[in-house]
């Protein structure tokens, strides 16, 4: 059901190249069997290129990529209308230094405009977490291919579903950068994608700043482990939102003019005090959308 969801649009031929890729990585591995590991790898290759596993990073680079895809996982989780965060990894593929898929949770033949709104929120998720943590200086390059793939998706929007209400219910041609609509239109146009961008970036940041320590703690654990599923991921943030509970304790006054009872023997000496311990948790550290 996974490789399902994660495969829109391939052929037949396509997913036979799948199985061969996976069949292949089983045989290298000294697997019996084909399971769900090799076939998840094998789409990712497919999709996203080879690991690029002798690639040499700075410890500084993927820090800063660990905040960059934990930006965006937060954003999603935390964004109503946004696809479930399928896993997030710091592993380099191809030109991309990291990434997070998120695969949609049933079949959908069009969007509505709120999931659209969180597929901006979730884009700008990356730079917002390096702007958030490094500091303007201190943002990279890394969120181009975002910030290329929310501007097209807003100016559909604007162009196409009808989803701005100062160009309206019509449908624009915007081939050519806009060279085809008059100049008052495409300015228009241009003003509309730009302020849907800015609200999402500020959605984004407002999101980050909110869940900065959450932040914190998603990017710790992708430095630990370079890849996170999707429930690994919840798990590591809801152990983190758990309070570690300290031992309590209560202590029984005993009226000095009262003399004090005699231990019962079938308790211990200290009934002066009674010790409540409360076992704590222990914080644990883990659209394809990437650096």
């Amino acid at each position: 059901m996974t490789i399902a969801r994660g495969t829109p649009g391939f052929s037949g031929a396509d997913l036979a190249n799948l199985v061969n890729v996976a069949a292949l990585r089983a045989a290298m591995d000294g697997a019996k069997s084909v399971g769900m590991s090799e076939l998840e790898y094998a789409k990712d290759r497919i999709m996203m290129g080879s690991e690029r596993k002798s690639a040499v990073i700075s410890e500084e680079s993927r820090k800063l990529t660990a905040y960059h895809e934990g930006g965006h996982a937060l954003v999603a989780l935390s964004t109503d209308g946004a696809m479930p965060v399928h896993k997030a990894t710091i592993v380099p593929r191809g030109s991309s230094l990291g990434m997070v898929a998120q695969l949609p949770d049933k079949d959908q033949d069009s969007l509505s405009r709120k999931q659209m709104l969180a597929r901006l929120n979730v884009a700008m998720g990356g730079r917002a977490a390096e702007e958030l943590i490094f500091g303007d200086n201190e943002v990279t390059s890394g969120a181009s291919h975002d910030f290329k793939s929310a501007t097209d998706l807003a100016r559909l929007m604007v162009t196409k579903f009808g989803m701005s209400k100062a160009v309206g219910h019509v449908v624009h041609d915007y081939a050519n950068d806009g060279n085809n609509m008059s100049t008052e239109t495409r300015l228009l146009v241009e003003k509309e994608v730009r302020d849907l961008l800015q609200s999402a970036y500020e959605n984004a940041k407002h999101i980050l700043t909110t869940r900065q320590e959450d932040l914190h703690v998603l990017a710790k654990a992708l430095l630990e482990r370079e890849t996170l599923s999707g429930n690994q991921i919840k798990e590591i943030l809801a152990e983190a939102a758990s309070p570690s509970v300290k031992p309590a304790i209560v202590q029984t006054s005993v009226s000095p003019s009262s003399p004090s009872p005699s231990p019962s023997p079938s308790l211990p000496a200290e009934s002066a005090s009674v010790a409540v311990t409360a076992k704590g948790k222990t914080k644990g550290v883990t659209q394809a959308v990437g650096n």
